[in-house]
């Protein structure tokens, strides 16, 4: 059996750890991994909507810059402790809680000063004092989300996918009964703060409880100067990804103004439902790849799992071709309506996400984790760059062409990591032809308004590709990705 060595919280003595017995995915685990970002994107979304229709595409401008904001502040403070606690959890679970506890800490104290320095330069940049407190009282989700998401990390990394589940849905539901108080006493970003928070604290307090259900009995932690030194890479990749993600909703708003903020806002946040999916999937791979990061089954299982979602993406492609309109305009009203044209723009970033999000899968799992901070240093430069230059000529387009643009730059820079320090990128032969037939009715749906029937044509080419993809394997293909043999209740 192999062992590592690990020092302890004290960092006076050692202790011999045992490497975990690696254990195949099963479809569960994906099924549960996704429905837990299903269930945390659906439920938010529908708080969204609620806010979006409540407050008007200007002033959901501004609580759009408050979200991000926060996001800022939250990915600054360790978001990306979450990926580190997953890896280790899956190699030992003592070290998993033992880690817990110690970056639980070390996040709040980084949140204080980070606050104060965010608010400070907003204020700086002369944004209005709602702009200031609204981000101030914000910032308080920063200490429950510090315990839940630690707690999250650890319990995705020993396969509680159930309690991991659980946490997301109580945040979830919390968000919903507030959205549902703003809609009956009509009122504005102030509920919708309040409701942020209190969606936080109930979330948070129910991770603790199943922290203190699960933890083993022993912990084992690192020296301080340790535990900066392994944790800081999460941080700062985690923090330069977030800039270059959701940096376009501040340019926009200093830019080009609260309407066209609330308008892209809208569709991006479409966009990330799509996430939902490759969580999911690549996910519930990472446990078993952290315990063999270069074995042959693995490196199957991931080719696979590229084709698989690489054929959901061009079905969600797809689909918001043919629905945006209508479903935006059924949703959210006519106000909204060039948030259905920027979402047609941004739908075909998917395709070049799924792939980014699976090959930083594989390069988390090899431990290769600090190549992130110079892909992501790279599209950050071209993301602000790039919205600097265009937003003021093309207000959301140029947002939403510059998404497309650095998604690109990323998966440029991953094949190059991926192929350097793991032989390669392969897909499955199957993809070829299946990129061809959903060109082919891609063109066929698109040319649908013609003969005056655009919804009847599109949902039809949809439904044709969903059978092909049946009928061409994806499912048997689903199947030897992930072991259908049940496991333990998690």
């Amino acid at each position: 059996m192999e062992t590592d060595t690990i020092t302890d919280l004290t960092g006076l003595h050692t202790s011999e750890i045992t490497s975990v017995a690696p254990r195949a995915p099963r479809v569960s685990d994906a099924m549960l991994l996704t429905g837990t970002q299903a269930a945390k994107w659906l439920l938010r979304g529908v708080f969204v909507l609620i806010l979006a229709r409540a407050l008007g595409p200007a002033e959901f401008g501004v609580y759009a810059l408050l979200y991000a904001m926060v996001e800022f502040l939250a990915v600054a403070s360790g978001t990306g402790y979450a990926d580190y606690l997953t890896r280790e959890a899956a190699k030992d679970a003592r070290v998993g809680w033992g880690l817990a506890f110690q970056l639980m800490v070390l996040r709040i104290a980084i949140a204080i000063p980070v606050v104060i320095i965010e608010i400070a330069v907003l204020s700086v940049l002369r944004y209005p004092h709602r702009v200031l407190a609204g981000t101030a009282w914000l910032a308080l989700t920063l200490i429950p989300r510090s315990l839940s998401e630690a707690v999250q990390g650890v319990l995705r990394g020993i396969d509680r996918y159930k309690s991991y589940l659980a946490i997301e849905v109580t945040l979830g539901a919390g968000l919903v009964a507030g959205g549902g108080l703003l809609l009956v006493r009509n009122g504005g970003l102030r509920i919708a703060v309040q409701t942020e928070i209190a969606a936080a604290g109930i979330a948070g307090l129910l991770a603790v409880g199943l922290g203190l259900r699960f933890k083993t009995r022993e912990t084992i932690g690192l020296k301080g100067s340790m535990l900066l030194k392994k944790s800081a890479v999460f941080n700062l990749y985690s923090f330069i990804g977030s800039l270059y993600d959701r940096f376009d909703v501040v340019l926009l708003s200093r830019l080009a103004g609260d309407y066209p903020t609330g308008i892209y806002s809208v569709a991006y946040r479409a966009l990330g439902m799509t996430q939902i999916l490759a969580y999911g999937v690549l996910y519930s791979l990472l446990p078993s790849l952290s315990r063999n990061a270069t074995g042959p089954e693995e490196r199957r299982r991931m080719e696979k799992a590229i084709g698989l979602l690489l054929s959901a993406a061009f079905v969600l492609v797809l689909g918001a071709m043919v629905f945006a309109g209508p479903v935006v305009r059924l949703l959210l009203g006519v106000r909204y309506a060039e948030s259905a044209v920027a979402l047609k723009v941004l739908i075909w970033a998917v395709i070049l996400r799924y792939v980014n999000y699976a090959l930083n899968i594989e390069l988390l799992a090899a431990g290769l984790e600090r190549v992130f901070v110079m892909t992501t240093l790279v599209c950050l430069t071209v993301n602000f760059v790039g919205n600097l230059i265009f937003i003021p000529m093309f207000s959301w387009r140029a947002a939403a062409a510059m998404t497309i643009t650095t998604e690109l730059v990323l998966l440029g820079q991953n094949v190059f990591w991926v192929k350097r320090t793991r032989r390669g990128v392969s897909l499955s032969w199957g993809m070829a032809r299946n990129s061809l037939v959903f060109v082919f009715l891609l063109a066929l749906a698109m040319a649908g308004g013609y003969f005056g029937a655009p919804l009847a044509v599109g949902t039809a080419c949809i439904a044709i590709f969903a059978t092909y993809l049946y009928y061409s394997g994806i499912y048997s293909e689903f199947l030897t990705v992930w072991s259908a043999e049940r496991g333990p209740a998690a």
